[in-house]
């Protein structure tokens, strides 16, 4: 259907202020539509251990040893989709069993239980926890970055390997209580980053034979396999930060990982740095910003 033609200057002026005034009532009309269609989330919680806490990032709440930093992503995750309510809870050198009961922190406090912030209110929440089960990452990284001798990993690959073998039944069975104790949630776990690089080394890591960085490197990958498929057993979402920090890992010139020397301004040793923080963050803000697939609805 094609419009009149205007016949004089006023008519051509009134039918172009009528076509503008269409074209922004159907914009702000989209807008608004959009906006409305987002998820919007009111008690946000976040469970975890220090990759999720990220100390010295920088830290401002020593938190009985947790070490939770302001700038981790739970706390820039709530401020960019505007969270009226986080509890995070997030503390270094947790495993899943230390959810449901107290956990005796590195500085000899207890900390409650981390499942006690969930409750039928709390409408989202992120897992970032199971590379302390059984001491993998202590023998992974602090381990290896505190020996002044070459850190034989590969010698221990089996029992490394065991103890990723006992993750997936451990973490699916922590997802699913979740679930149970904040039903109303989205859950999401959140997957831990790749720390080496693909090949070589650099100052920055601790010293290993290639083997031994071969070996590093396959029990990352399968950390992160065995976290997918636990999220997928309990019907939950997997962010997948592995693969987003493929170019950043401690070697690279932008690292989300600080090097094998801590710094109480930057980030601890093998830890998370602000930019992977971020990274983190953006990422997590992108899924949430559409409803959850329907295997892991709220």
């Amino acid at each position: 259907m094609s419009l009149p033609r205007p016949r004089t200057p006023q008519q051509a002026l009134r039918l172009a202020a009528a076509v503008v005034t269409v074209v922004l009532l159907v914009l702000l009309g989209t807008v608004g539509a959009s906006d409305r269609a987002r998820p919007a989330y009111d008690s946000y919680v976040a469970l975890g251990d220090s990759y999720t806490a990220a100390p010295f990032v920088p830290l401002t709440d020593v938190a009985s040893g947790c070490y939770r930093s302001s700038n981790n992503y739970p706390r820039l995750l709530a401020a960019a989709l505007h969270v009226d309510e986080l509890d995070d809870r997030s503390c270094s050198g947790a495993q899943t069993q230390d959810l449901p009961k107290s956990q005796r922190t590195s500085s000899g406090a207890t900390v409650p239980p981390q499942f006690a912030a969930l409750t039928e209110a709390t409408d989202l929440v992120t897992v970032g926890i199971g590379a302390n089960n059984y001491g993998l990452y202590a023998r992974l990284a602090t381990a290896c970055r505190r020996s002044t001798q070459i850190c034989a990993l590969h010698n221990q690959r089996d029992h490394l390997n065991w103890i990723v073998d006992q993750l997936r039944p451990a973490l699916s069975s922590t997802l699913e209580q979740v679930k149970t104790l904040a039903p109303n949630a989205r859950v999401l776990l959140v997957g831990y980053p790749r720390l080496l690089p693909p090949r070589g080394t650099c100052a920055r890591l601790p010293r290993m034979r290639s083997e031994d960085r071969a070996t590093f490197r396959a029990i990352n990958l399968r950390l992160h396999v065995e976290m997918r498929a636990a999220a997928a057993d309990a019907g939950v979402e997997f962010v997948d930060f592995y693969a987003a920090s493929y170019r950043h890992h401690v070697c690279s010139q932008d690292p989300w990982i600080q090097g094998r020397i801590g710094s109480s301004r930057v980030g601890a040793a093998l830890h998370p740095l602000a930019a992977g923080q971020s990274a983190l963050a953006r990422q997590i803000e992108q899924t949430l910003r559409s409803d959850p697939p329907a295997a892991a609805g709220r």
